[in-house]
């Protein structure tokens, strides 16, 4: 497993850092261009309005209708498949619910260690939502549901989820390729205001997402 940890880590080595990249020129409009300030100020007021039903919205076209659609431009010459919607229709539900918890966890920490961004509060969130939160909840929900939708949820999947094989050949990697990237992620959501915690992290899984589907389409005739 640490093995095939440290694959996936070099695999996603450059992704990772053009993710970094990307988030710093993003920290740097942020504090220094108004139309940004203004643009994100304005995103986190629909968040507030719309409760919920944002990180719904916001995860499922982040998750899985951008990926989906950029596979039929650039995989499949622009012509979609039933693939492509099974794919959105069987995956919408786990990006919902996905959605759901990270803004329901986001004001969970806020309420336990403040709302501020000084380094000892952005700490204690990143340690609880990459130890506790990513490695026992989030990741293993995601590496199971994804497994058992690519079974067409078949009852003999379940079984195989909880082997000792499942956990050592697709949990254990996929966390370490996580952590790459979303080490420093969650560092730069939980340094902005609540109202933008939730808009930044879609943004930064916009990229991610956009970023595995090229490296998992690449060569592939699906």
């Amino acid at each position: 497993a640490f093995s095939k940890g440290l694959q996936a880590a070099r695999i996603n080595m450059f992704p990772g850092l053009l993710l970094q990249a990307v988030m710093i020129c993003f920290i740097a409009m942020y504090l220094f261009h108004n139309g940004t300030r203004a643009f994100l100020a304005k995103v986190g007021t629909v968040r507030e309005e719309m409760g919920y039903a944002f990180a719904v919205v916001s995860y499922i076209f982040s998750g899985i209708v951008l990926p989906e659609t950029m596979r039929v431009v650039f995989f499949q010459k622009g012509k979609p498949k039933l693939q492509n919607i099974w794919r959105i229709a069987s995956l919408a539900p786990l990006w919902a619910m996905l959605g759901v918890s990270v803004d329901y966890f986001y004001r969970f920490q806020g309420a336990c260690f403040g709302f501020g961004n000084t380094w000892d509060i952005v700490f204690m969130k990143v340690l609880v939502d990459q130890l506790i939160f990513s490695l026992f909840i989030v990741n293993p929900v995601v590496v199971a549901y994804l497994a058992l939708q690519k079974e067409g949820f078949r009852p003999a999947a379940i079984a195989t989820i909880f082997s000792w094989n499942f956990i050592n050949e697709k949990m254990i990697p996929t966390q370490i390729a996580v952590w790459c990237v979303w080490l420093p992620g969650v560092s730069l959501v939980y340094s902005m205001p609540p109202l933008l915690q939730l808009p930044v992290a879609v943004l930064i899984q916009c990229f991610w997402v956009l970023i595995l589907t090229t490296i998992n389409e690449s060569g592939s005739q699906d």
